[in-house]
């Protein structure tokens, strides 16, 4: 077995939403500092393996999920954010769409669950830090990026994009900007269909025109 770099950790940020509300994935943690609380998912690096590949193994080891798009997003140095030792964490996240994925709970973990974003309470270390990072890298990611592109169908009215925005940013979005706004950045393409059925008026589908 490879060794570990003492000082150097890696941890998830994984968002998804279930009905309209923005949750997190977080682990129960089966080992000391912090037993039994509920943390984001992370841990160490081996010797042999770069930092992203670290992340997607612990995170599979951890909660059972594997072949995500991971972005590293930051790096929390502080010299007291872990009680025991100096340990600098990279952070990674990402968008899932929860019902695709079986959760299992395994190494380091005595249980893995979805949490409401707006609900959660203190996290151990600065972990609801980790997670303001992230929530703010997404918000400014949003309109550059289709960060999104595991929350859509391949097709979608632009509705359905827009009420995505809505609920991620928490606050509206005037519908002739947003149309505007996000064919202006290339960030979709009009198709030549039509939504079919519904009590509403058939509107054009979209696909998105970036892949990330």
């Amino acid at each position: 077995m490879a060794d570990i770099i003492p000082n150097i950790s890696i941890d998830v940020a994984l968002f998804g939403f279930k009905g309209i509300k923005l949750e997190v994935l977080l682990i129960k943690r089966d080992k000391k500092p912090e037993m039994d609380q509920w943390s984001l998912p992370g841990g160490y690096v081996y010797m042999d393996e770069s930092i992203k590949d670290a992340a997607k193994r612990r995170l599979k080891e951890l909660t059972g999920i594997t072949k995500l798009y991971l972005s590293q997003i930051a790096l929390f140095g502080d010299t007291n954010r872990y009680p025991t030792r100096r340990l600098v964490s990279v952070l990674f996240c990402a968008l899932i769409k929860p019902e695709q994925f079986k959760l299992i709970a395994g190494s380091d973990a005595k249980d893995v669950e979805w949490f409401k974003v707006s609900e959660l309470g203190k996290l151990p270390f600065d972990h609801n830090e980790m997670i303001n990072t992230a929530m703010l890298w997404f918000k400014n990611e949003i309109w550059r990026e289709p960060i999104f592109i595991n929350l859509l169908p391949q097709k979608f009215p632009l509705n359905q994009m827009q009420n995505l925005f809505t609920q991620f940013l928490g606050e509206a979005i005037d519908n002739r900007n947003f149309r505007k706004k996000v064919i202006s950045q290339e960030l979709v393409e009009k198709l030549n269909e039509k939504t079919k059925g519904g009590q509403q008026r058939p509107a054009f589908l979209y696909k998105l025109k970036r892949t990330i």
